[in-house]
């Protein structure tokens, strides 16, 4: 439907003028598509020719008389809000735009003024069914980082999403509406927008106020490429890696906080969605290959008691137990290790008390420490990946409570007081994310947090320029 209820079939006979005008504009015959498009100044012509042709060409936004109506002042006030959303308004030319009223008062002939509204008519449109792609899908494409054209299912909901507020009693509220529901993009989109309003001048953002515009942006963008993972279960497991943080997610409040030591930047925690099922006590540890032979190999070439010393033990492909100081190390490099290292159970253990596995393809888990004073530090990258956990036995507690286990409490204490490795299955488990956001919303207000693994700047670059 058109704006103000009214059907597009009951317009053409009052405005036949606007829609001959409007249809002769769109003619791709005489100079192709592209070219046509181009000229017009539209970057997505193809989708904004299908809008017309589905309304039959009725002008959506302009009046004869007095060139925007009021769902077009709507949208053009939303076109220069965009910085509240992480997008800039100048790429939706929203200044020409508003120049139209203006333009009008030109005494031109009967013609070039009907020329006049169906050009900006044909822009605003173009402008909008961008704006609403950008809004809820991003304006990159997530892998390479270069422009996502406006095609094929953004192209489809964008023009739903335009018909819709169109159709609505306000215009501004339906389109918004397009956004993405999940609770992190809405935390920090909202808290930006506050920050914004507080300003002297919000639309034009004081140059003080710019980084943290383009933090916001980038992580508003991530959030949006992430949209259709993100808070889909009601409670959830979320490890933010810049923060040094895990929190447990429950209705949309924080039930639980951990701080965490997270990978190095040479080791980096991998961002992912899973499912913690299980947790084991008093586990040993079996050494990664590229540590065994990175780190261990060296020293045990030195000193092969290093392995007795620190509660590893030597097996061989059979897991027989084999004793150092019978192996000549020297023959043995990167390339042809043929053993396997572990480490005993106990507070020495490099993977602590408890660890807790979720199904992924990094072979990154939760787990305890025996260096619990690294959880003082406030810069936490330092392992080799996995995320390290203050508190583990609160989230087992957490965990077990949730399955209706709480009975087995006493058996992790005994479990880890006698060292003897047990085993916890999780019925239900908890959906997992680990996630890379250097900007957050903590109870209204803004956190920014230091892009420790680089991530920001390729997309800062193609967002803003090098």
């Amino acid at each position: 439907m058109a704006g103000g209820g009214k059907k597009p079939g009951a317009a053409v006979r009052r405005g036949s003028t606007a829609v001959l005008y409007l249809r002769a504009l769109l003619d791709t015959a005489a100079l192709g598509a592209d070219a046509t498009y181009a000229h017009l100044g539209l970057r997505a012509g193809s989708v904004v020719q299908s809008f017309y042709a589905g309304r039959s060409f009725v002008p959506a936004w302009t009046r004869a008389d007095s060139g925007w109506n009021a769902p077009a002042r709507q949208a053009l006030q939303l076109l220069s809000q965009a910085r509240q959303f992480g997008l800039s308004p100048a790429a939706y030319g929203s200044a020409d735009l508003w120049a139209l009223p203006d333009s009008l008062r030109v005494k031109d002939s009967a013609d070039q003024h009907s020329r006049q509204l169906a050009s900006f008519e044909l822009r605003l449109t173009d402008a909008l069914l961008r704006y609403a792609a950008h809004l809820r899908f991003g304006q990159l494409d997530a892998t390479t980082l270069v422009a996502a054209p406006l095609q094929g299912l953004a192209a489809q909901q964008a023009t739903t999403a335009l018909e819709e507020a169109l159709a609505a009693a306000t215009f501004a509220p339906s389109f918004l509406r397009f956004q993405p529901a999940g609770q992190a993009y809405q935390q920090v989109q909202q808290a930006w927008s506050r920050t914004l309003q507080a300003q002297p001048d919000s639309a034009a953002t004081p140059r003080g106020n710019e980084a943290d515009f383009r933090r916001v942006a980038v992580n508003l963008e991530r959030l949006r490429w992430e949209a259709a993972a993100l808070d889909t279960a009601a409670e959830y497991a979320l490890v933010n890696i810049p923060a040094f943080r895990l929190q447990l997610m429950r209705g949309g409040k924080v039930v639980q906080t951990h701080r965490v030591v997270v990978g190095k930047p040479e080791t980096p925690t991998p961002t992912l969605n899973s499912r913690l099922i299980v947790f084991v006590t008093a586990p040993d540890w079996r050494v990664p290959y590229s540590i065994a032979v990175n780190e261990m190999l060296p020293q045990l070439q030195d000193d092969p008691s290093f392995l007795y010393d620190n509660h590893y033990r030597l097996y061989d492909y059979r897991n027989r137990l084999i004793n150092p100081w019978h192996v000549r190390w020297s023959k043995y490099n990167a390339t042809n290790f043929p053993y396997t290292i572990k480490q005993t159970a106990g507070r020495h253990n490099a993977l602590g008390n408890i660890v807790f596995y979720f199904p992924n393809q990094h072979s990154v888990f939760l787990h305890d420490t025996p260096a619990r004073s690294l959880f003082q530090k406030p810069q936490r990258a330092l392992s080799h990946g996995c995320v390290r956990v203050e508190k583990p036995l609160a989230l087992a507690a957490y965990l077990l409570q949730r399955e209706k286990q709480q009975a087995a409490l006493p058996v992790i204490k005994r479990s880890i007081a006698q060292r003897d490795k047990c085993r916890f299955d999780l019925a239900q488990g908890l959906p997992i994310q680990i996630r890379y956001y250097t900007c957050q919303a903590d109870n209204g207000r803004l956190r920014f947090y230091a892009d420790i693994y680089c991530q920001d700047e390729p997309i800062l670059a193609a967002l803003f320029g090098r």
